[in-house]
């Protein structure tokens, strides 16, 4: 009987030593429409992602002190080809930027070759979140009809 118990507890013992981590998934305010994202923002358009690059996070001009302590000493910046602005000036902001080392953000993973539709406001200094209504073509299942609703 002890021989039987004994493979249980030694995994008991073993998971206990393993280090524990805190999660934070991607939560974003409820209550936000489509529509009332596109409202909020200034500028909204359909891109094809040319070059991503980590870079060192002191880089991030006019970003608040938390933004740079999520950044965790590096941030993704992003080139880009517009293919079509919906809403704002074309080539609004001169790059794109992400925050993807972080817990929780709910980053789009911005990577060359994709395609994306960007809502920006002047606030956000360039970076993109899902939570502004931004989405990308290859997660989407109907990018086709939301791309129509833009042009509407």
């Amino acid at each position: 009987m002890m021989f039987k118990i004994f493979p249980a507890i030694f995994v008991v013992f073993i998971l206990a030593l393993l280090p524990v981590q805190a999660v934070l998934a991607c939560k974003c305010a409820s209550g936000e429409t489509e529509q009332s994202l596109y409202i909020k923002a200034d500028y909204v358009a359909h891109v094809k992602i040319t070059v991503a690059e980590i870079r060192d996070a002191s880089e991030l001009e006019n970003a608040d002190s938390d933004i740079i302590d999520m950044a965790n000493g590096e941030y993704v910046r992003v080139s880009f080809e517009e293919k079509e602005v919906f809403k704002g000036k074309k080539f609004s902001p001169n790059f794109l930027k992400e925050l993807p080392f972080t817990n929780g953000n709910c980053m789009l993973g911005l990577r060359p070759g994709w395609e994306y539709v960007i809502f920006l406001n002047k606030e956000s200094n360039g970076l993109v979140f899902a939570c502004s209504g931004s989405f990308s073509f290859y997660n989407t299942t109907d990018a086709s009809t939301k791309i129509q609703q833009l042009r509407e």
